[in-house]
Order: C-alpha cells, then sequence, then structure tokens
C-alpha cells in the first residue's frame, strides 16, 4: 500500500457548450479508475500536480475534483501523504426483475467475465430433493463458477439444475449467461423467483474463492426459480464479496426505480 505510481489514461475532457462542467468530468473519470481499481483500496492517485498536467486544467479544478471524491468517502487527503484511496464504490443491483449476471453488469458498462466454472452430473440428497420435489438420488446439474467484473471477483455462484433437461457438460459453455446458456438448450428462463439474503463471514474456502480474508463479510443470497409450469429449474447460492456487492430494494412510489 502507499506511494505505488500508475500509468493514467486520461479521459478527454468536454469543453463543448452544455457539457457538465470539467471538475464533474474529472470527477467521474478517477471514480471510475477507483471502481475498476486502476487505483486499488490504499493507493496513492496521482497528486495534484501531476493530475493538473494530465488533464490540462486549473489546480482549483482539481482540487474541486478531489473534493467531490472526498465528500463520497472515496478518497482521504493528508499532508505529507497525498491523496489515497479509502474504499472501491460498491456494485448495487435493483430488486425489480429477473436478471443474470452478465446483464447486470453490462447495463452498468462493466465487463463481466469468469475466472472459473465447472459443470457435473449429480444425484439429489434429501435438501436437493425437497427442493425441487423428486426424489433422494434423482439426476441434477451442479454448476460452480466464479464471476469477475472489470476482472475483479464479484461472486461464486453453486448452482443446482433440474436433471430433466439436456445441458451440456463442458465446462466453456458456462463462461457467460447462465439463463442465455439455458435458452440455448431450449429451456425457457425462470417466470419467477424466491431469494433470500443472509449476512456471513469468510471461511476457507470463500476467502479462497472471492481473493478476501477469512473472516471478511460476505453476502449470500440463495434464489430458487421457477419455470413456467412452477416447477422448480435452478437453485442457487450465491456468495458475494460484501465489500464490492450491495442489493437496492424500492417500495411504494419512487421515481428512483425507473433510473
Amino acid at each position: 500500500m502507499g506511494k505505488r505510481k500508475v500509468v493514467m489514461t486520461v479521459k478527454k475532457l468536454d469543453y463543448s457548450k452544455g457539457a457538465p462542467p470539467l471538475y464533474m468530468q474529472i470527477y467521474q473519470d478517477l471514480k471510475e479508475k477507483i471502481s475498476g481499481k486502476e487505483y486499488d483500496y490504499g493507493q496513492n492517485i496521482p497528486t495534484e500536480l501531476e493530475l493538473q498536467e494530465q488533464y490540462g486544467v486549473s489546480r482549483i479544478t482539481i482540487r474541486q475534483a478531489l473534493s467531490a471524491l472526498e465528500q463520497e468517502g472515496l478518497v482521504v487527503r493528508t499532508r505529507g501523504k497525498g491523496t489515497i484511496v479509502s474504499r472501491q464504490p460498491v456494485i448495487e443491483e435493483q430488486l425489480t426483475s429477473i436478471k443474470s449476471f452478465t446483464e447486470e453488469m453490462r447495463e452498468r458498462n462493466m465487463v463481466p467475465g469468469t475466472k472459473s466454472a465447472h459443470c457435473e452430473k449429480t444425484e439429489a440428497d434429501e435438501e436437493l430433493a425437497d427442493i425441487f420435489s423428486c426424489e433422494t438420488g434423482a439426476p441434477l446439474y451442479h454448476v460452480r463458477r466464479i464471476r469477475t467484473a472489470n476482472d475483479r471477483v464479484i461472486v461464486l455462484f453453486d448452482t443446482y439444475l433440474s436433471g430433466k433437461y439436456e445441458l451440456p457438460l463442458e465446462d466453456s459453455r458456462y463462461g457467460g449467461s447462465l439463463y442465455r446458456l439455458l435458452e440455448d438448450c431450449g429451456v425457457h428462463p425462470p417466470v419467477g423467483i424466491e431469494e433470500r439474503f443472509e449476512a456471513i463471514t469468510a471461511n476457507r474456502e470463500l476467502s479462497e474463492a472471492l481473493d478476501i480474508s477469512v473472516g471478511d463479510p460476505v453476502m449470500r443470497r440463495t434464489r430458487v426459480a421457477l419455470d413456467s409450469d412452477l416447477n422448480v429449474l435452478e437453485y442457487t447460492r450465491s456468495y458475494y464479496n460484501a465489500a464490492r456487492y450491495a442489493y437496492v430494494v424500492y417500495a411504494g412510489v419512487t421515481d428512483r426505480a425507473g433510473e
């Protein structure tokens, strides 16, 4: 941690009439770099003078941009140490419709990826038999994936799918949207879901999967998805790095839910 130098790609500023103020454009550019971990937690961003030269603006404009970052809690400015990243913005997902991880990330102009994926056939134990309303020992698919956004590990998906479908077993087929893959296999996406959210702490397995420390906070999301016949299609336990992901729920009348 500390003063590690980074070669920064500078966004071209918009000087046209009606464009946002220059300091807001710089603030947004720096915020995106912090979110994308171009500037990581605990790392110094360039000095005011360096930013002034890189963006070609006055020091007052740079200070306004840094003040906006500081007010949002993204950086801390201290005498003698410079401006240090104090946290990364979390990815927020609105619980208003059924979407895949891939769709959510692309809507936020982030690049979805997959660090690892594995699919195998398995048999239902008592718990899974109860969830899928099948007999113990009935065939199921087990898919385990670690998904990323802008090359940062975000979530571990541990998914079980109904065995009544013909799905591929090649791991490479599971690197993208699971719902898109199901559609390609003739399986319609779920028509309804039931979800449960819990706060837990990372054990050794989760710490290794999510690149976090044992004991760090993790959000566990459990989803049961139903097909058009209201039979269980999918049962997924998702484990999110709580420092990078949040869910937003809107209730009642609000304009923000449609933003």
